[in-house]
């Protein structure tokens, strides 16, 4: 039994392992990355008890609004915009000079934008919900092969007293 519990926490400490990577492989080709804050900010917690494991993966929220294609304060309707974001229209957004080049930021920095309007960057949700179902296959893997073992050597450890 205690081989099961080691085989599931090395698979499940090199699954947190290697889904950070994977995020931060496809945030590098997606080029959210501007100040490297988002990249850096990964991190994981596995928590292991009686009842079960639990594993956390924690990053800034601002990678959300990336994902989502928004920024901060668009994706709710508590800022009374219920989704709609009239700033992604052409003409408001020719109307409004949204389309084209401008300065963010203070005038001694910031940064030019593109004048185009966001697109969604989506680096995470499609390759953790693939990576859970493989998770969730994998352990099961594991655990039916333990179990089968188990079995299996309790009916060798039967048959060994019955010829005694």
């Amino acid at each position: 039994m205690a081989e099961l519990t080691d085989d599931i926490q090395k698979y499940e400490d090199a699954w947190v392992d290697t889904m950070i990577q994977i995020w931060k492989e496809k945030i590098e080709r997606l080029r959210v990355i501007r100040t490297g804050a988002l990249h850096e900010s990964f991190s994981d917690q596995v928590s292991r008890t009686q009842s079960g494991d639990t594993l956390k993966l924690k990053f800034l929220r601002y990678g959300i609004y990336q994902a989502l294609g928004t920024g901060y304060g668009y994706d709710s309707a508590e800022k009374g915009n219920n989704g709609d974001l009239k700033f992604l229209d052409p003409a408001y957004r020719e109307r409004h000079r949204l389309n084209m080049q401008r300065k963010v930021g203070p005038a001694w920095g910031g940064y030019m934008t593109s004048g185009k309007p966001r697109k969604r960057r989506d680096w995470f949700s499609r390759k953790l919900f693939m990576s859970v179902i493989a998770l969730r296959e994998d352990l099961a893997r594991i655990t039916g092969e333990q179990a089968a073992m188990i079995i299996c050597n309790a009916l060798h450890d039967t048959r060994n007293v019955v010829r005694r």
